[in-house]
């Protein structure tokens, strides 16, 4: 019989945005670690939380695809404030409104056409800057 252990860790300093979503799906599926501890973790003060696989369950699909779309936003904010800066004519968001300004940016561009199939068979963000600037510029003029 093949059995395993997860272990969730979340930085307790400086937590992933995502660590709270997972902690409610935990908490609404009443699913409770086998073993809770907090302490040092690669330098960081952090709370460790283990469960069996089995337990876990078809809960780990849900888990993984919570951290999947923290992941992708991630990725998605970094190439629209690359592309905010790059061309001939960069768009510069004042320093009281970039995040917002990127938020609303975010829910814009965070869609089913993001990301491209590259070769290999992985995915890389795929986003026309020029839409990404001409979007952030009607934001300015609101």
């Amino acid at each position: 019989m093949f059995m395993y252990r997860v272990i969730i860790i979340s930085n307790l300093e400086n937590p992933d945005p995502e660590d709270q979503e997972i902690r409610e799906y935990l908490e609404a599926n009443e699913l409770e670690p086998k073993y809770c501890d907090e302490g040092e973790f690669e330098g960081r003060h952090s709370e460790s939380m283990q469960f069996g696989g089995c337990y876990l369950g078809r809960h780990l699909g849900e888990i993984n695809l919570i951290q999947q779309r923290y992941v992708e936003a991630e990725l998605i904010e970094h190439e629209i404030k690359r592309h905010l800066g790059e061309s001939d004519n960069p768009v510069d968001l004042p320093d009281d409104k970039r995040d917002p300004d990127v938020a609303e940016l975010l829910k814009t561009f965070n869609n089913d056409y993001a990301f491209k199939e590259m070769d290999d068979g992985r995915y890389s963000v795929d986003l026309d800057g020029e839409s990404v600037r001409e979007a952030a510029r009607n934001l300015l003029m609101k």
